[in-house]
């Protein structure tokens, strides 16, 4: 998107508000997700070893925009802990090194079996899903009218001492629906100026 003019013109005089900065949290997040979910998408296909360039990619851009979303957040203090119990799938491929050992340990919770000719390696590959539960834990901010998670494991929730509020699976992080995403170019030039400390936050 274009980036508004009252962006500019703060940027311009080393001046941020929270809500500029919550919208470029949310525009390299939102970023992130769509690479993540490109990543999921090409790894479930069963010729994802063709397109193996294309993974490599979507993983470089979903951990540089998780990394820019972290340092964004850096200023900001959470407000409590999240605490979500999920039931996610796992996919094996015969090709891993521990296909057998997993798949004898696992029989009681696999979902699914199915196979497929690999013509690259000119065998029939076989692979499984099996059902994996456990707890997430989430540091939770709320920045200019939006809020955000960011990943934490429980040592760390533990160690900060904030309130653990558990969380069902359908709970949604907040804020204005935006069309339009701030640019990264954009993003990048108000995580330069957080990272120097020369700034001052207006209202």
């Amino acid at each position: 998107m274009k980036t508004p003019k009252l962006y500019s013109d703060l940027l311009k005089k080393k001046q941020l508000t929270t809500e500029m900065i919550a919208e470029c949290i949310y525009s390299v997040n939102k970023r992130a997700k769509n690479y993540r979910d490109k990543v999921r998408e090409y790894r479930k296909s069963p010729y994802h070893s063709h397109i193996q360039a294309n993974i490599d990619n979507a993983i470089e851009k979903k951990v540089e925009y998780y990394g820019m979303k972290e340092e964004l957040l850096q200023p900001f203090a959470p407000t409590v802990i999240h605490k979500q119990f999920v039931k996610n799938t796992k996919r094996v491929y015969s090709y891993e090194e521990d296909y057998q050992k997993i798949l004898v340990e696992k029989e009681g919770d696999i979902i699914w079996k199915s196979n497929y000719f690999d013509h690259e390696r000119y065998t029939k590959i076989h692979f499984f899903d099996y059902q994996i539960e456990n707890n997430l834990y989430f540091f939770y901010y709320e920045i200019g009218g939006f809020s955000f998670h960011k990943p934490i494991n429980e040592v760390e929730a533990i160690k900060s001492g904030l309130n653990i509020v558990e969380i069902d699976e359908n709970f949604k992080t907040y804020g204005r629906k935006i069309e339009d995403l701030l640019s990264v170019p954009f993003v990048r030039k108000v995580l330069n100026l957080l990272n120097s400390g020369d700034y001052t936050i207006v209202e």
